[in-house]
C-alpha cells in the first residue's frame, strides 16, 4: 500500500497510506500468479515501467523467436519503451544487436548495446546489405507496426528468419514474408489476463527480467518528463506522437 504510485502498465508502492481511516483505496486484489518482487536495484518509479514492455519484449524474443547467441536481431523503434527493452534482452543472451532509430535516438541505441541504423535516411536493402551480406536478420522485432511490418518482411533471413510483432493490426501482404519462406508472430500481451491462461508465465517473465536487472542487464527506459494525473492528456499525446523517449510514467499523487 502506497500513498504515491507510479503508473506505467502497472502498480508499485513504497509506503503505507497517512492513516489506515483513509477513504482512498490504497489497496487493490490482484492475482498472485502475475506478480513479482521488485528488482532491488530499481526505483518504484522504474519499477512502474518495466513489466508491460519486458512481457512484451519477452514474449516476441524469447519465447515466440527462441533469441540466442550469435543471432543477428533487428529491433525496429530501439529508442522506444519496447524496443529499448528488447534491446536489452537480446543482447543479454548475446544475440548481435541492431535497432532503427531516427538520427537523434542512435546514440541511445548504441548505448543500450545496439547498432544503430537511421531509418529516416537508410532504406531496408541497403541495412540488410551493409550488415548481413544480403541475407537478411535471423530475427526481426517490430514494435511500430503498418509500414514498419511490411519492411520487416523484406529483412527477414530466408528459410530461418522469424519476424514477430507487437502492433501488427493492420492490412499487410505476406508475399514478401512467404518468398523468403520465412515466419510471423504476433503478441498479444494482455491475454493470460484475459483469458486466464498463462499467467503463471508472466510471473516467471517478471522474475527473469528482475535477475537481468540486478545483475546490470537490463534497465527500463524512462522518459524524462514527470506526469501527474493533472497531465495525464499531454502524456497520451506524448505516447501517440512518439516524441516520448522510452516509457512515459505517470504520478498519482494522494
Amino acid at each position: 500500500m502506497t500513498s504515491r504510485r507510479s503508473f506505467s502498465g502497472s502498480t508499485t508502492t513504497d509506503r503505507p497510506p497517512p492513516s489506515a481511516a483513509s477513504a482512498r483505496p490504497w489497496s487493490t486484489a490482484v492475482d498472485a500468479r502475475l506478480l513479482a518482487r521488485k528488482p532491488a536495484t530499481l526505483s518504484m518509479r522504474e519499477a512502474a515501467a518495466l513489466p508491460l514492455a519486458v512481457i512484451t519484449a519477452w514474449e516476441g524474443l524469447v519465447d515466440r523467436a527462441g533469441v540466442r547467441a550469435g543471432q543477428k536481431v533487428l529491433v525496429h523503434g530501439g529508442a522506444g519503451g519496447v524496443g529499448s527493452v528488447a534491446v536489452q534482452i537480446a543482447a543479454a543472451r548475446a544475440a548481435e544487436v541492431f535497432a532503427t532509430a531516427s538520427a537523434a535516438r542512435t546514440p541511445l541505441v548504441r548505448r543500450l548495446g545496439a547498432v544503430p541504423i537511421d531509418y529516416t535516411s537508410v532504406p531496408v536493402e541497403k541495412y540488410v546489405a551493409e550488415h548481413t551480406g544480403g541475407a537478411g536478420f535471423d530475427i526481426v522485432f517490430d514494435t511500430v507496426g503498418g509500414p514498419v511490418l511490411d519492411a520487416s518482411f523484406e529483412a527477414v533471413r530466408t528459410c530461418t528468419g522469424r519476424v514477430v510483432s507487437a502492433p501488427g493490426w493492420r492490412t499487410h501482404t505476406l508475399a514478401p514474408l512467404s518468398f523468403r519462406a520465412a515466419t510471423y508472430s504476433g503478441i498479444f500481451t494482455l491475454l493470460p489476463m484475459l483469458t486466464g491462461r498463462g499467467r503463471e508465465h508472466h510471473g516467471e517473465i517478471l522474475r527473469e527480467a528482475a535477475a537481468l536487472v540486478d545483475e546490470g542487464k537490463l534497465r527500463p527506459l524512462l522518459d524524462g518528463t514527470r506526469y501527474t494525473l493533472a497531465d495525464v492528456a499531454d502524456a497520451h499525446r506524448s505516447v501517440e506522437s512518439g516524441t516520448a523517449d522510452g516509457k512515459v510514467v505517470v504520478d498519482v499523487e494522494p
